[in-house]
């Protein structure tokens, strides 16, 4: 997509949580030395192959989400781009996420708190955040870390924008 098919672009920078970095800063760290161990254990005995495997996948599997999660908290952010459609991205981690959704498709944006989402899904940041997209009866949400006050101008700048691109196919 080049910048001339974006009609508009909103950024929202995932707040790093210090402790929760370096706790996942360590765990990462230790499963790395544990791997480690785990090779060259194996190389030391290349018969006990058999019995570590499952182990050593399983671990790289856990790391991998793990750098995924540090990643996130360290340089995450959310896009909002509306051009033909509206696109929600979450870049800045190993697996970009992308949703599209079309304008008939859309229902509502709206302005939560988002008091339902438990702590600890915000904080590896797999859900939440205060503006609500709904659209052919799911939601989604954008803006883990934004105020309330900015969600409010954010979704009156995003109605003002689909109803001129709507109006504008019409």
């Amino acid at each position: 997509m080049t910048n001339k098919e974006i009609k508009y672009r909103m950024d929202f920078k995932k707040k790093t949580s210090l402790p929760f970095s370096i706790f996942i800063g360590i765990f990462l760290f230790l499963g790395a030395l544990i791997f480690g161990n785990l090779v060259y254990i194996i190389v030391g005995e290349p018969e006990r192959i058999n019995g570590l495997l499952f182990v050593m996948i399983l671990i790289i599997i856990v790391l991998v989400f793990v750098l995924d999660i540090l990643l996130w908290q360290l340089k995450g952010v959310e896009i909002l781009i509306i051009s033909d459609k509206i696109e929600l991205i979450k870049n800045g981690k190993l697996f970009k996420m992308r949703k599209s959704i079309d304008f008939n498709e859309l229902e509502s944006i709206s302005i939560d708190n988002d008091p339902d989402t438990p702590f600890l899904i915000k904080l590896f940041g797999l859900s939440g955040g205060k503006i609500i997209i709904k659209y052919l009866g799911r939601s989604t949400r954008i803006g883990q870390d934004i105020s309330i006050s900015y969600a409010e101008i954010a979704v009156e700048e995003l109605d003002k924008v689909i109803s001129r691109t709507i109006n504008n196919k019409a």
